[in-house]
């Protein structure tokens, strides 16, 4: 009998832990998301449906792949290729949202016709800054486009705002650094890496990134008789390719040494005279911090400091960093360029008017550059 009323009460036991489960699931997958719905629904803000579990995943995937499968023209309006989804769906519930709030400024208007009028003039921003939600499996985005709400979320509302969690393979490829970082961490970072970016240390690094181009180009120039291969294979989901994430180790070791051996010859070298670029700056940040760390503790004050693995994620989150945007800048800048020849040749002009025959332009002609600016921000 003690036997029996022991094994009903693990059989209960088992069930009431598999319940709830079940119930915390159906919570987050079902109720909640439903919930967050009717939310935002009650404000005239919607989106494309909640599908369980899925979210819009489905659909997201389905407009990327349409809009990619397409030819791109040659245009600035770059918004349904590169955002596909927020170009099909604001359409859709931008609309939807623009005739709930003109509903309900004709229903004021017999008490206040000027807020009519002023809905009415506004219609237009309205259309181009739909505010919609977007599902990501259970986890919702609010998508903002109008310039007041987004400058209201930034200023006012900053601390609702947080980033969002990266795939961990992402993360292991550009690395754990400021990007990513958050709260104290993201602040002891940028405090440190921020002196980096300041102009007269920029100004500095403008000979060793000339030199770098004009081996680039040479490169460039070498290959323009060789025939161009495009290897495929290493963009489908191969073994090969889904084991890449193996050199994530050698990719660290490598940096640290780097790291290491450029701390060594910061060493042996004057406080300011080491090498001015990211790394460089970084480490002679770094040893300030310890040295500061090192006076804090013996006066039992907590300080931290950025380690050699901090360093080398920042490497890697600055590397792809400038890879995934001014290599995009110059890219499309050099399209626009093949686009309209005239702006080749004034480019061209006021570089060689303010460079001359030189190889390499200082930091002094950089400024002279006008055009050339302007066509690149």
């Amino acid at each position: 009998m003690e036997e029996l009323c022991f094994y009903l009460l693990k059989v209960m036991g088992v069930l009431l832990i598999v319940a709830v489960i079940m119930l915390r699931v159906l919570v987050l997958l079902w109720w909640r998301p439903r919930k967050i719905e009717r939310h935002f629904s009650k404000q005239g803000i919607r989106g494309p449906p909640y599908r369980f579990f899925l979210g819009n995943a489905k659909e997201l995937l389905s407009l990327m792949l349409k809009a990619s499968a397409q030819p791109m023209p040659f245009s600035h309006n770059i918004l349904p290729r590169v955002l596909s989804f927020y170009h099909h769906w604001r359409k859709i519930y931008g609309t939807t949202s623009l005739f709930s709030v003109f509903e309900y400024a004709l229903l004021l208007s017999q008490l206040l016709l000027c807020f009519c009028v002023c809905v009415c003039l506004s219609l237009n921003s309205v259309l181009l800054s739909a505010t919609f939600l977007v599902w990501f499996g259970p986890t919702v985005r609010l998508t903002v486009s109008d310039p007041d709400l987004i400058r209201e979320i930034f200023t006012s509302k900053s601390e609702f705002y947080e980033k969002n969690e990266a795939h961990p393979l992402i993360k292991q490829l550009e690395g754990d650094g400021l990007l990513s970082l958050k709260g104290e961490k993201w602040a002891h970072h940028r405090k440190i890496i921020t002196p980096t970016f300041h102009m007269e240390n920029l100004k500095l690094l403008i000979p060793m990134a000339a030199q770098s181009v004009i081996q680039m180009l040479e490169k460039w120039v070498a290959m323009s008789d060789s025939e161009l291969v495009i290897f495929v294979s290493r963009f489908l989901p191969t073994k090969r390719n889904m084991k890449s994430w193996k050199l994530d180790k050698e990719i660290k070791k490598s940096l640290v040494n780097l790291i290491d051996k450029r701390r060594e010859n910061s060493c042996n070298e004057r406080v300011g005279n080491g090498p001015k670029d990211l790394l460089g700056l970084m480490i002679q940040a770094s040893a300030k911090e310890s040295s500061v760390r090192m006076r804090t503790e013996l006066n039992s004050f907590p300080s931290s400091k950025i380690t050699v693995h901090d360093i080398a994620e920042e490497c890697k989150s600055f590397f792809f960093a400038g890879e995934q945007t001014t290599s995009n800048l110059l890219t499309w800048t050099t399209v626009l360029l093949a686009m309209h020849p005239q702006w080749q040749v004034l480019a061209r002009d006021e570089v060689l008017k303010v460079c001359g025959p030189r190889d390499i332009p200082s930091k002094d002609d950089i400024a002279k550059l006008k055009s050339v600016s302007s066509f690149i921000l």
